[in-house]
């Protein structure tokens, strides 16, 4: 089982003077210390202190609970469940008979903050738990049994354990503004302000929640760095954010890379050498957990692990399949075009580059909103390149590109953008089409001009070439099954992409010239 981690990081204030580091507050209150766990297996006829044991092939539903005592449930603060996954399953809870349910819709948690003290009652509570467990032993093996144990605590917080779980990550930023999103552990007041030798400057309207979305502006367009303050009662905790300058010339530096879910610490590899090529912006085509229903599985496999990055480089998201339609992708990724930044398709100019990201999952047929929209960013644009970012391949030589017996390719999404959006891009000469989903690098050159970036080597665990890859993608130049990012690198008339690797090593390089 793993347990969660919340990730902090601190960087040093500029023109401010270092704060005496805060006394570490008193744990939190465990408000079931002493009591013991009950366990059912048939329904709630019958219970034991016993932990059920659940043999290999078979499942069990099972009914934990526990019965705890408060003498002034008025006393308490703010409540918080961490709770257990129990043999996989993640169990659902009710306290004194009312659903204890997480923030955000269809998420599964781990951590559930902010329980309405009101659902305690003075004297005895009861909360229950219920989850279903399937022991299914891998193919070829025997198996062993699952013994369910119970490490749920119902807590009682206070302000001083207040604490970012997702650290500050800029978002889709401008030459007067620039977006930050975060998430507290609790309730609480978040504002941004500009640090400076003639002082402090609030410049942006205070959040208040758990989810805290905020676009503020800035009255100069250089590199400046700005202070993140969550509050609750007497107890504040500061971050840092350094907003690059904004991009208006003919030369421009930025990041795209994909898929860094699953490992988290090759993730944090390629982060940290992505940040030190000193990009402008990093765009980051989908794929960066696991599971997105898992709440705990954002700040754990990939906001901890990068958010050095985060914190320094504005971060443009496409969505990939892995986020599936989890409801804290949409909160906690600011994208361009529009003022509450939750479009999943979005365009945006920045110096002599137009970037457009889409989620290809949309059917892009002809006559659709989704089709006629991207057509009218393509045809309207007079920017010397453009970059077209999807998750989905057109043409791969990896797993996703395998054929149909028809010859097709089989997945829907990379066959539309085969059939449809290529097309399009060719149509209006797109500079190139950068995507992840296969976890490898290639570059090939489609039919038509367009330049295709396969860069899905950000942490996922790689795949290799299919032996059918010589007819999966015909256009294919380049594979690596490697880590890695891109480079993108603009000058003038110029584009130039390395695909580079940690440790600092060029797999592939190209270059392409402006549109004409």
């Amino acid at each position: 089982m793993r347990n969660v981690m919340f990730f902090g990081f601190s960087l040093v204030l500029l023109f401010a003077p270092l704060a005496a580091k805060a006394a570490d507050p008193k744990p939190p209150t465990s408000l079931m210390d002493g009591a013991v766990w009950k366990y059912s297996i048939d329904s709630g006829k019958t219970w034991s202190t016993k932990s059920p044991v659940v043999k290999p092939g078979t499942r069990a539903n099972i009914i934990a609970r526990i019965q705890f005592d408060v003498k002034d449930p008025k006393k308490c603060t703010i409540l918080e469940l961490r709770r257990s996954t129990v043999g996989g399953s993640v169990p659902s809870y009710r306290l004194n008979g009312m659903k204890l349910k997480g923030p955000l819709e269809g998420m599964r948690y781990r951590r559930i903050p902010a329980i309405p003290v009101k659902l305690l009652k003075a004297g005895k509570n009861t909360l229950n738990a219920r989850f279903n467990i399937r022991n299914k032993p891998r193919r070829g093996r025997k198996g062993t049994d699952k013994t369910v144990r119970m490490t749920t605590e119902l807590r009682d917080l206070t302000p001083a354990h207040l604490e970012f779980d997702i650290e500050p990550v800029l978002g889709a930023f401008g030459k007067d503004y620039f977006t930050v999103t975060c998430r507290t552990n609790m309730p609480a007041t978040v504002k941004i302000e500009h640090v400076s030798p003639a002082g402090n400057k609030t410049i942006s309207p205070a959040s208040k929640g758990l989810v805290h979305r905020i676009r503020a502006k800035r009255e100069k367009n250089a590199p400046l760095t700005f202070r993140v303050t969550a509050a609750i009662g007497d107890t504040t905790i500061t971050r840092n954010v350094t907003v690059p300058a904004f991009p208006t010339g003919d030369k421009l530096r930025f990041v795209a890379m994909g898929d860094s879910r699953t490992y988290p610490k090759a993730w944090a590899k390629v982060a940290a050498a992505a940040l030190k090529a000193k990009p402008s912006f990093v765009v980051f085509s989908g794929d960066m957990v696991c599971t997105g229903r898992n709440d705990w599985e954002w700040p754990e496999e990939f906001f901890g692990p990068g958010k050095a990055l985060f914190a320094a480089v504005p971060f443009y998201a496409v969505i990939g399949n892995h986020e599936g339609h989890a409801r804290l992708y949409y909160d906690i990724f600011y994208t361009p075009g529009s003022k509450d930044g939750k479009k999943v398709n979005w365009s945006q100019r920045i110096g002599s580059v137009l970037l457009i990201g889409v989620d290809g999952r949309h059917k892009f047929l002809p006559g659709t909103k989704h089709y006629e929209w991207l057509e009218d960013q393509l045809k309207n644009s007079d920017a010397k390149f453009i970059f077209f970012f999807n998750h989905y391949p057109a043409w791969s030589s990896g797993h996703h590109g395998k054929l149909n017996k028809a010859g097709l390719v089989r997945e829907t999404t990379s066959r539309l953008a085969q059939e449809h959006i290529v097309p399009l891009l060719v149509k209006y000469r797109a500079t190139a089409y950068i995507n992840g989903h296969d976890h490898i690098y290639e570059r090939s050159e489609l039919p038509g001009g367009i330049t295709q970036i396969t860069s899905g080597g950000a942490g996922a665990p790689m795949y290799i070439k299919e032996k059918t890859a010589a007819k999966q993608n015909p256009h294919s130049k380049v594979f690596a099954k490697t880590l890695h990012y891109c480079l993108v690198e603009i000058d003038g008339e110029t584009c130039t992409i390395k695909a580079i690797t940690p440790a600092g090593k060029t797999v592939d390089q190209c270059t392409l010239k402006a549109r004409k």
